[in-house]
């Protein structure tokens, strides 16, 4: 029955996503123009001036970026209704996720210099991601779910190794096109928000999100095959798997002190950790839509939600992140984001009720913070560990998303008691992040200003 739906409703389906939720159907042609509309404006921009295994992993990335952006989103709402979990419950699952992101990443950049990153790539990324979402479709109780997280944490193994086939053919200064491209397509996934809305209005929550972890599966099956014919073993990583300095464990010991010598990337580095804070509470932000003593709002309703943060982080993505190239662009960008990402989150403590304006509002400002807390800081991050040594780049990245995940590892469940004990207090806690975040650029940029005026003297 799931199969026989996902094949049928993909029409009406992309005539939503392109025209909302209007009652009035219109011709196919026309929606299909215009659903497409926004994806051959990101080829156009970002083909030219990209390598080979970018222009692969950019093309397929909707395959994944579009039905996996519903299932985050609606996926805690099936856990706490459908599954029966309460917050505390969804907070220690995701903390068992995030256990796994402390020593696979590691792993992943260790797997990749030594025996490649295309043979490791593939191999973690189409078997953790189709097993997990075969357990999803069927979950049935908390067993399940922990199963289901297990398998999606070892995805992780592959963060860096995914980085690194993404930017390693392409000169620094294209880079930010990549990124911008990839949180372009990411956020037409959250554009497209109101499709899933569609599917759980029409068949509930319980049958609807199962049948959104079905549209993924089967996603993900022709996104694997193009990867897996198209994409090439990069120059540097043959280098690095002849290079015993770095291809071994020893390499993460040069790649410590590589860190530990770099103040912009250990600035970095603790701007991901608190970017970390805020994606482990994320599933409850969605939770605060619908809670009644949050905004209240319907299931379907909620959609709208990333649906308007989305434009405005697509028309920066497309705009405005593609023309940052200095390190003064790049801080001040990130500047501008969490500041208002924080008025975002100030704005939705102060609401209370059904205030669908406010929200769509505060939902506008946080796709400011959306489109430059991930492009611009990964950019940013990468060019200047290049600057430094480019052979150190996996393991670096490795390490980030282990120190990152390490620190945020009772994030989850700190998140769950929180909202247990008020939805406006998490918040307050995710609120309290992005400040401290912000006031980190700030001296950064202060730092940088002042050694500019001691070089002048």
């Amino acid at each position: 029955m799931l199969i026989r739906f996902c094949s049928t409703l993909i029409t009406k389906l992309i005539c939503l996503g392109a025209l909302g939720y209007s009652k009035r159907p219109s011709p196919p042609r026309k929606c299909l123009m215009t659903g497409l509309s926004v994806w051959w404006m990101i080829m156009a921009k970002v083909f030219g001036r990209i390598g080979r295994n970018a222009r692969v992993l950019i093309a397929t990335e909707p395959l994944w970026s579009i039905p996996m952006n519903w299932v985050f989103f609606y996926r805690p709402m099936f856990l706490s209704i459908v599954i029966g979990l309460s917050s505390l419950e969804i907070g220690l699952m995701m903390s068992t996720f995030n256990s796994l992101l402390i020593v696979s990443p590691l792993l992943g950049g260790y797997l990749a210099d030594r025996f490649g990153r295309k043979r490791v790539f593939m191999l973690f990324d189409s078997v953790c991601w189709l097993t997990s979402l075969a357990i999803w479709m069927v979950s049935q109780n908390i067993w399940h779910v922990l199963l289901a997280y297990i398998i999606e944490g070892l995805v992780s193994t592959i963060y860096s190794v995914w980085e690194c086939l993404l930017v390693e053919d392409t000169v620094a200064d294209s880079r930010s096109i990549i990124y911008g491209s990839i949180s372009a397509i990411y956020t037409v996934g959250s554009l497209t928000m109101p499709m899933a809305g569609y599917i759980i209005r029409l068949y509930g929550l319980n049958m609807g999100v199962r049948m959104l972890f079905v549209i993924a599966f089967c996603a993900l099956i022709p996104m694997f095959i193009i990867r897996q014919m198209y994409l090439q073993e990069p120059d540097l990583g043959r280098r690095v798997m002849r290079d015993k300095t770095f291809s071994g464990f020893k390499g993460y010991v040069k790649s410590l002190s590589i860190v530990k010598g770099d103040r912009i990337i250990i600035a970095l580095f603790i701007i991901t950790i608190m970017a970390g804070f805020y994606n482990s509470s994320y599933a409850y932000l969605s939770l605060y839509l619908i809670h009644p003593e949050g905004l209240g709002l319907s299931e379907d309703v909620a959609s709208l939600i990333p649906f308007t943060s989305s434009i405005v982080s697509l028309a920066l993505a497309l705009s405005v992140v593609p023309t940052l190239k200095s390190r003064s662009g790049y801080l001040k960008a990130l500047v501008m984001g969490y500041s208002l990402g924080s008025l975002a989150i100030l704005l939705l403590i102060s609401l209370s009720g059904n205030l669908l304006p406010l929200a769509l509002l505060s939902a506008a400002l946080l796709g400011f913070y959306y489109a430059v807390a991930y492009s611009v800081s990964r950019t940013f991050l990468i060019n200047q560990i290049d600057s430094v040594d480019e052979r150190a780049r996996a393991k670096i990245l490795s390490i980030a998303v282990t120190v990152s995940s390490l620190m945020n590892l009772p994030t989850p469940t700190l998140a769950g008691y929180l909202f247990s004990l008020g939805p406006k207090i998490l918040l307050i806690t995710i609120l309290a992040t992005l400040l401290l975040s912000l006031a980190i650029l700030i001296l950064t940029c202060c730092i940088r200003k002042g050694e500019r005026w001691l070089n002048d003297l």
